[in-house]
């Protein structure tokens, strides 16, 4: 303790409840302070009596400064992870509420107004790239989504795709698969399995290629029930067959030319056929050649709202005055936009 070892240099008397004053015996010299400190005494020895002072208290002193380094740098590396777990929340709420929930762009973060925006709310908070939040923020929620979608689909036993395909400003195209179920609640559920780039040319093989693919990836394809498309050509032509390999699917476009052209062979004869020399045939059918209906029907199944919309149209279309009325509305549009 302080206030022993200053015993050896100081006389203390006490003055009243709250203070002390002490009598230094080599100089004659006389400092009050209150209860419980020593700071002027120790102050008066080291200015005054540097070498009593550090053949007593210098490497007390030292221990102390070394004791408060450590402490500050403790308290600076809390800090600096108080700041960075901060940083991760911020960006965090970022990429879940601005950039996923609220459809805003990436490069909302490198705006600058968004950036003084976000140093007015925390002033410690360190601007971020859209490319850092994609690769980082933005990949973990995904991560997480997918994780969740593969658990729920693994738990159900049917399930129902529909997929469409869309094209923005750049005239880039995308396809999006959309699985619905009914699960154990006895309620319906969908989720968005995949919104893909669709870079290669829009037929109907590709569409069923990039269907398989991601289907494959969520290990769902034996659950499918069901695929609703549109009534585009490539669309039925993707799913005519199931979800079968591409060989079986060429084989059967190979089979059916074969039929067509057969047929249009056979139909130029029919005048020359005399059908009064037919004779009926009793053929013997067994349970095993039988085919069920379960087993040939198409797994694609047409939407009805859009079926139910082109039908609207192709009935305004042929209507004598509504499609000049509808033209003149877009021209009103036009006009008042």
């Amino acid at each position: 303790m302080a206030s022993e070892r200053l015993k050896r240099y100081y006389d203390f008397s006490s003055v009243d409840k709250n203070r002390i004053c002490g009598h230094y015996k080599l100089c004659d010299q006389k400092y009050k302070d209150k209860n419980g400190i020593f700071s002027n005494f120790l102050k008066h020895l080291k200015r005054k009596h540097l070498s009593q002072y550090e053949l007593h208290f210098l490497k007390q002193d030292e221990g102390f400064s070394e004791k408060g380094s450590i402490a500050s740098n403790d308290q600076s590396t809390t800090e600096s992870s108080t700041n960075t777990y901060k940083q991760y929340r911020i960006n965090k709420a970022i990429g879940k509420y601005l950039i996923i929930k609220c459809n805003l762009p990436l490069s909302l973060v490198e705006n600058n107004a968004f950036r003084d925006f976000m140093k007015e709310c925390n002033i410690k908070w360190n601007p971020t790239s859209a490319k850092y939040l994609k690769r980082d923020t933005i990949a973990k929620f995904t991560e997480q989504a997918n994780k969740t979608i593969r658990e729920t689909l693994g738990a159900i036993d049917y399930l129902t795709l529909t997929v469409d395909g869309w094209s923005d400003r750049k005239c880039r195209s995308f396809l999006g698969i959309t699985s619905h179920f009914i699960n154990f609640k006895m309620q319906p559920e969908s989720y968005l399995i995949d919104f893909v780039r669709l870079k290669s040319p829009h037929t109907g093989e590709n569409i069923h290629q990039a269907t398989e693919c991601i289907i494959d990836r969520f290990n769902v394809k034996e659950k499918v029930y069901k695929i609703v498309t549109d009534n585009v050509s490539s669309m039925m032509k993707a799913y005519k067959f199931g979800l079968t390999g591409d060989d079986e699917s060429n084989d059967n476009d190979r089979e059916i030319n074969l039929i067509s052209n057969g047929n249009t062979a056979l139909n130029e004869y029919d005048e020359d056929i005399d059908t009064n020399s037919f004779q009926f045939i009793d053929i013997q059918h067994y349970d095993d050649d039988i085919i069920g209906y379960d087993e040939c029907q198409d797994v694609r199944l047409s939407c009805f709202a859009h079926t139910l919309q082109l039908s609207i149209r192709d009935g305004l279309k042929n209507a004598p005055y509504v499609p000049k009325v509808l033209g003149k509305c877009q021209i009103l549009a036009k006009f008042c936009t």
